[in-house]
This record gives structure tokens, sequence and C-alpha cells, in this order.
């Protein structure tokens, strides 16, 4: 069963180079262990150490909201190996993948080809000094400079979203002299601080205002209702560095605009 016990607030407040190192050798035998040799019983205490760890070290609300994941079985469903579409926990229990690691399985999970390519960079180079040049960086900017409309020659690569946004937040400030934006209801840009300001949800925002100034919102999909945002904002003499839109909205359940949106 999921092991929820709690734990002692001493627990984790002294330093311990020895425990550390127990757990990185345990977890690098895991890994490097063929998986059809780590016995279920194995893998039943990965997952119940896996519950606690996320518990004690992540995010103990994490358990709550993915009670599905948490609370469905005796075990809570632990990720472990997938192909395609299909995902297979550390109990050997299949689930169809409809999130595709929020779009990043585009291909599928584990697709050949892919695999081949980044097994024979890995043993090739790990990662770059960031020091000499990065030949697969040039190339994918290059690439991305090809498919992407409009002229637009330059490519930042970024961890995450958020920090995309934030970035482009930059640009559109430095390159108009103007500090205002527009985004929509409903909107989710991500959580740091400038895309956070450009969200259109008060859960996000509510609980770490004030966020950046200059920010307004229209109805995602209106036109007119945008207009009249814009027109306002020069009325009051608010400059607007630019409107910030996503093409189909997520967060907000899959909404697609208009075709002459």
């Amino acid at each position: 069963m999921i092991d929820l016990e709690e734990y002692h607030p001493d627990d984790y407040k002294l330093r311990d180079i020895k425990a550390a190192k127990k757990e990185v050798d345990e977890i690098v035998d895991i890994i490097t262990m063929p998986t059809e040799k780590i016995s279920l019983e194995t893998r039943k205490e990965i997952s119940k150490k896996t519950v606690r760890n996320f518990r004690d070290h992540i995010n103990k609300g994490f358990l709550e909201y993915r009670k599905s994941v948490t609370e469905a079985t005796g075990f809570a469903v632990t990720e472990w190996t997938g192909e395609g579409s299909i995902l297979v926990d550390a109990l050997d229990r299949q689930f169809l993948d409809l999130l595709g690691g929020f779009g990043l399985y585009s291909y599928g999970i584990r697709h050949p080809k892919i695999v081949a390519a980044v097994k024979s960079q890995l043993d090739r180079s790990p990662q770059y000094s960031q020091e000499m040049l990065d030949p697969l960086r040039a190339q994918l900017a290059k690439v991305l400079a090809l498919l992407t409309p409009g002229k637009i020659q330059y490519g930042f690569f970024a961890n995450s979203g958020t920090e995309a946004v934030d970035g482009a937040m930059k640009l559109a400030k430095l390159y108009t002299g103007k500090k205002g934006f527009i985004s929509t209801l409903k909107a989710f840009h991500g959580k740091s601080l400038g895309a956070l300001s450009l969200m259109g949800k008060h859960v996000f925002r509510k609980p770490l205002l004030p966020l950046l100034d200059g920010i307004r919102q229209a109805p995602f999909g209106d036109l007119k209702a945008m207009e009249q945002e814009l027109i306002s904002a020069r009325a009051v003499g608010d400059d607007i560095a630019a409107v910030v839109l996503e093409p189909i909205q997520g967060e907000a359940g899959a909404i697609v605009p208009p075709d002459d949106y």
C-alpha cells in the first residue's frame, strides 16, 4: 500500500554526505540494471519510496492534486518505461498517454530514430563546454529560421516556455521603448514574474500580487475587444509594447479562436 506515514521534522535538518552517497548509488544501480532484471518486489519498493520522496522533498500537495495517480490503487502510478503512446508503470500496468509530455512526445515515446541519435551524441559529448562553438545548436538555429514564418533570423534557446515569454517581453520593450502589454482572459503563459503578469487566471496571479504594471487583458478570440483595449491604452497614455497571445488556449481548455482572429 502507499506509505504516507508522517516523518519527524528533524530527519532532514542535518547534512549527511554518506546517506546522500548511498541514495545516489542506489539510483545509479537501478538506472544501469536491465529492466527485466529488476524484480517486481524491488519495483514496489521504488514506488513506495517515490511517493515518500515527493512528499518529503518535492511537494506533498502534488500527491493530493494527482489523486488519480496516487490513490487509484494500492500502489502509486510510478513512471517506468513506455513506447509510442503507451506508458508502463513500475508494476507493469499500461496506460494510454494522452498528454504527450506537454507536447514533447509528438513522435511518440522512445521513437527509435530519436533514441539512436541521442545515444550517438552521448557517446560523442553529453554536454558542450559553453566556451567553444556548438555545431548542433548553430544548425538548429538555422533550421528554425527556415521554418519560422516571416523574416526571423535569430533564435535563442531557453529552458522553458515561461523563460521564452519573459525573453519575448524584454525584446518587445527594448525594441519599442514601451512597457505595456495586452494579454487575454484565461491565458496561461508561465509562472515566472513577467509571464505570470500576463496570466489571465486569478488562481495563479492573486497570491503574488502586485505583479508588473501596464498589463491589460481582453477576452480571447474577440478582436473588437482587443482593438478597444488598444484604443483605451492610447487614450490614457499607456504605451503598449506588444500583444501576447496563445494560438490556441491550452490551460483554459483547448480554446480555438475564430479563423479570422
